[in-house]
């Protein structure tokens, strides 16, 4: 390049000798032309400042910036007087150095490239992104390079916006987890994701797009199908949730659901179509899978309805029958009831005769026998065993007398006949009464009988001779199965309940005979040979009379250690 040239005579010296008012002026008849003309280019120059663009001329043979307009001071952060002189090399990045340098050669006369202005100063990675279009011109001392830069940072960051842009959207159709595609208004493929060539089966988008021409005729299975994809895209321009058959590589079918749309371009002319495609074989096997256990469900529900049905049938006639059976039953237990009720006053008449008419014979025998003692021994044995025999009718008939009277009891009872007397009774009263009355029924046994009442006994409103008829039946129960030990009566006050219980140390209850307790006509202790004489409906009878007074009666029983008898009655 040459030295730089002599700096130039200021603007208002030359503005003077163009007037002709300098010492070298021209004839003053060009005066107006040069007047106007040059505020013409005062106008021009005016423009070009007002202009986006940075202007350069440049000195091809210098390499200097001979003159600066439009944004140039602007973008370059300097005035545009204070870029004059210097060489544009210095505001322009390295590359873009070596490019013109082909401009200021002679190599080429014209050009554009995109590259960056270097703020004097400053960084070049903080250059001013521009594209630049630059030519050769003559001017007056030789050519000169008219260079017009433009900023392009806005451009450059929506170019970066929609870089990053169609990066996300191929990094979401790349990684979509249902096939996606793009095709031509005949059906031809033109893009593909992997996950649509790895539903129908092949290896990659590019063996998908090599093998299949019409995602329609190629892909779907079924011609009904394909034809009614082709009328929805046509009367609505797309296709929602359409499960169809597609076929894959292999030739296997599975089932798809598609999506596809026709895509307009800005004057409203179609110009493709965007798609996806979504495997759903596994819900559809799983659908049918359902609606088979459906069916068999169905099918099952309607054998077993029939099924109830006749058991229902069955069940009515059986309750019917049973009904009828509970009717007669009644029926029959009431006569029963009726009998025994009618049987027992028959039969208690001449038996209270009969045994009263026995004791009668007996204490005038006995006294008649008196003078046999010293009688002949054959005489004496006869006297005894009439004696014996008259003891036997008396206790056999006192038997009969509590089974008669044991059972119109209970024929009361069952039917609800029995009257109760309701009046405040004193319970400590009743278990000394009864524990007294009990010492003669020991007969010698070694067995200790105690009273234990704890505390003070709040009254209850009952019968006060069916309570003591609950306390003897347990009572002596427990003595008649106790040889040794002790049986112990126990009364005392819980909540809302005064409770009594019997407690012996006799042979206990078995557990086989145990659930049959309270049951009528059944007695304790029949596995043995010389078990106590009794009717088998004390029990029960005490189990009704407690129940009418609101209360409970239950034990507790252990073979070998004995057994405890409860009942509660409530508080009046």
């Amino acid at each position: 390049m040459k030295t730089p040239a002599s700096p130039q005579p200021e603007s208002d010296d030359r503005r003077t000798r163009l007037l002709g008012f300098g010492e070298h002026s021209v004839s003053k008849s060009y005066y107006p032309e040069l007047r106007r003309r040059l505020e013409e280019l005062e106008r021009f120059r005016s423009l070009l400042d007002q202009t986006g663009d940075a202007i350069f001329l440049v000195d091809v043979d210098t390499g200097r910036i001979t003159d600066a307009a439009g944004a140039a001071g602007s973008m370059l952060r300097l005035d545009s007087r204070q870029l004059v002189g210097r060489t544009f090399e210095d505001i322009l990045p390295g590359d873009a150095v070596s490019r013109l340098r082909g401009l200021f050669s002679g190599d080429f006369a014209a050009g554009r490239i995109e590259t960056g202005l270097v703020r004097p100063g400053g960084p070049v990675a903080g250059s001013l992104p521009v594209e630049m279009i630059f030519r050769l011109a003559a001017g007056e001392d030789g050519p000169v390079a008219v260079i017009v830069a433009r900023d392009v940072t806005e451009r450059k960051k929506s170019e970066e916006a929609l870089r990053r842009a169609e990066e996300r959207y191929r990094g979401i159709v790349e990684n979509a987890a249902e096939g996606i595609f793009q095709s031509a208004l005949n059906g031809r493929l033109l893009n593909v994701n992997p996950a649509l060539a790895a539903i129908l089966g092949y290896d990659s988008p590019q063996d998908l797009l090599c093998h299949i021409k019409s995602v329609v005729d190629d892909v779907v299975a079924n011609a009904e199908d394909r034809k009614r994809i082709r009328s929805e895209l046509e009367r609505y321009d797309q296709v929602k949730n359409l499960e169809v058959q597609l076929v894959t590589k292999s030739g296997a079918r599975i089932w798809g659901l598609i999506n596809a749309r026709r895509i307009r371009d800005g004057d409203g002319q179609p110009e493709r179509f965007d798609g996806s495609v979504q495997d759903v074989t596994v819900r559809k096997k799983a659908e049918h899978t359902l609606l088979r256990y459906h069916d068999e469900l169905e099918q099952r529900v309607a054998e077993r309805t029939a099924e109830l049905t006749r058991i229902n049938e069955r069940l009515v006639h059986e309750v019917s029958t049973r009904k009828r059976a509970e009717e007669a039953a009644d029926a029959a237990n009431r006569a029963k009831s009726d009998f025994l009720s009618m049987v027992s006053h028959e039969i208690r008449t001449p038996l209270t005769s009969v045994l009263g008419f026995a004791v009668l014979i007996q204490k005038r025998l006995t006294q008649l026998f008196a003078p046999l003692a010293d009688a002949p021994p054959r005489r004496r044995r006869q006297a005894e065993q009439v004696l014996d025999n008259l003891d036997i009718i008396v206790a056999e008939g006192e038997r009969l007398k509590h089974l008669i009277n044991d059972v119109l009891d209970l024929a009361k009872l069952e039917a609800g006949k029995m009257a109760f007397t309701r009046e405040p009774v004193d319970l400590a009263e009743v278990v000394r009464h009864v524990m007294s009355a009990s010492v003669g029924l020991l007969q010698d046994k070694k067995v200790e009988l105690t009273t234990r009442i704890e505390g003070r006994l709040p009254q209850i409103v009952g019968d006060r001779d069916r309570l003591i008829q609950v306390l003897v039946n347990l009572v002596s129960n427990a003595l008649k199965f106790t040889e040794k030990g002790s049986v112990t009566c126990r009364a005392r006050t819980q909540g809302h309940s005064s409770i009594i219980e019997v407690i012996d140390t006799g042979i206990g209850i078995p557990e086989a005979e145990q659930h049959k307790v309270f049951e009528k006509f059944n007695q304790i202790g029949v596995t043995l040979t010389n078990k106590p004489k009794g009717t088998g409906l004390g029990l029960a009878i005490c189990k009704h009379i407690v129940e009418s007074h609101g209360g409970r009666i239950f034990f507790v029983s252990k073979p070998g250690v004995g057994s405890t008898f409860t009942f509660t009655l409530p508080i009046a």
